[in-house]
């Protein structure tokens, strides 16, 4: 393992550049986005999303085959 000593500023403070911008070798497709983030969600999709993740808890603690243990 390599550790530049003084870290970022060191680097900066010897001349080098800093990286200001992302650089992928192809475009991010994988990103997950959740049912309420964006403009085109319908508000009764996003209630419904928030309602199950509210109910989750619930659901776990009645389910008698996960292994799932809640803390109260």
């Amino acid at each position: 393992m390599l550790i530049l000593a003084g870290g970022t500023e060191a680097w900066h403070a010897a001349g080098y550049g800093l990286d200001s911008e992302a650089n992928y070798l192809s475009e991010p497709i994988d990103v997950y986005k959740r049912p309420y983030e964006g403009t085109d969600n319908a508000r009764a999709n996003m209630q419904a999303y928030i309602d199950w993740e509210l109910e989750l808890v619930a659901q776990l603690a009645n389910d008698g085959v996960s292994n799932f243990h809640v803390v109260r």
